[in-house]
């Protein structure tokens, strides 16, 4: 077929009438032509005229040599070689895929073989790109009357027509390598494909049925940055959950370690009212000075001490945890600012953290509070053990006076 083509071409000539089945062809006789007619005249000429309508023998064809003739080629049969009259009629028998083979556009002036830039052209193929995804993600497709593809996403369903018309002069030339992009995008990975799928579907929703794929193209500037406003606001929201996810993780894991802390307290904190109700107990309060009662005020202060001590470390774990967190927000925010690019994402990435840490925050000072109380409460218990027995000493000197 190809060999054909190339023989038909070579005839330097031009169409000066189109039939409904046929089209004339004009051109002078020269010598590289007889071969080339002879060997196309069975299967694509239908008769040979002079000038005047003389109808020409195949067999005397050589005697009109550097005459002007007309060729009345059967369009039917010459199609079948790649050879179309115009872009209308190559669109009616491809609009759905590109000829396998070579092909010549004559209105367009344009060969394949050669591959000549043509603004046509190149709005045809990605128009054929269009329709050949489009088939590809349908849930199903109607080959009655043209083409139907039905598109189903998310429990939403279209139905998109696509007649076997020239939409190519709806397609803006500026919209071509959108038109590619959206293509490699909605064949990429599953949530681009589901988002931009989405998309179409609801942009062409409201649209008449039967125009819904011209407004695709007419409008499909407006349609794209609608596709990559959604997947830019899918994006965000995973950033901001999963920066969620590990905030809560961390937020966990220091909520730990601030309850080993109160665990660890309580066990042995207990011992501060223990030693209290002790103390009192067995103090003699009616012979102040006994070497007893010294004795166990003496062990109070000593116990005290060491409870401070252990209030003191632990007042330290809380406020390295403390330190720990603040340092972890700020290096956290740093890490994650390049992800938000506008000033309102990274405030909004501020206040995502310090509301994560918030209850934490409050923990700890609450627990520092209370380390405090404690702190106060333990020497507390000993310097009134110790003041109980100077009051109960100056009670019976006053009794006795």
């Amino acid at each position: 077929m190809d060999n054909k083509l190339q023989e038909f071409l070579i005839l330097n000539g031009n169409i000066s009438q189109i039939n409904s089945d046929s089209f004339v062809y004009e051109l002078e006789i020269e010598d590289k032509d007889v071969i080339l007619i002879k060997d196309l005249y069975d299967d694509f000429i239908e008769t040979i005229k002079t000038g005047d309508g003389k109808i020409i023998n195949i067999e005397d064809f050589d005697k009109f040599l550097k005459k002007k003739i007309f060729i009345e080629f059967v369009t039917a049969e010459i199609r079948r070689i790649g050879f179309y009259i115009s872009f209308n009629d190559f669109i009616l028998h491809n609009r759905y895929q590109m000829p396998k083979d070579d092909f010549y556009i004559f209105d367009l002036t344009y060969s394949s073989i050669n591959r000549s830039r043509n603004e046509q052209i190149e709005k045809y193929e990605v128009t054929v790109l269009l329709i050949d995804i489009l088939t590809n993600k349908s849930k199903f497709t109607s080959e009655d009357n043209g083409k139907t593809v039905f598109l189903l996403q998310e429990n939403s369903v279209i139905e998109i027509p696509i007649e076997n018309i020239v939409y190519e002069e709806y397609l803006d030339i500026q919209n071509i390598h959108l038109l590619k992009q959206y293509v490699r995008d909605i064949d990429s990975y599953k949530e681009k494909n589901t988002i931009y799928l989405k998309q179409l579907i609801d942009f062409l929703k409201n649209k008449s049925k039967i125009d819904r794929f011209k407004e695709l193209l007419l409008y499909f500037e407006e349609f794209y940055e609608k596709c990559n406003v959604a997947f830019e606001y899918y994006l965000s929201n995973f950033s901001v959950n999963k920066i969620q996810l590990e905030l809560d993780n961390s937020v966990l894991e220091y909520s730990k370690n601030i309850r080993s802390i109160i665990n660890d307290s309580q066990s042995k904190l207990i011992a501060i009212p223990a030693a209290f109700i002790l103390g009192v107990t067995q103090i003699d309060y009616t012979k102040p000075f006994l070497l007893k009662n010294f004795l166990i005020i003496f062990s109070t202060f000593i116990f005290s001490y060491i409870i401070s001590i252990f209030i003191k470390n632990q007042k330290n774990a809380i406020d390295i945890i403390s330190d720990n967190l603040n340092n972890y927000k700020i290096n956290y925010k740093h890490s994650k600012s390049t992800e938000f690019e506008s000033e309102k994402e990274l405030e909004k990435l501020s206040s995502l953290i310090n509301n994560s840490y918030k209850k934490t925050e409050d923990e700890l000072l609450e627990q520092e509070n209370r380390l405090s109380i404690l702190q106060i409460c333990n020497w507390g218990i000993s310097i009134a053990l110790a003041l109980s027995v100077i009051i109960s000493f100056l009670v019976s000197n006053c009794k006795k006076i």
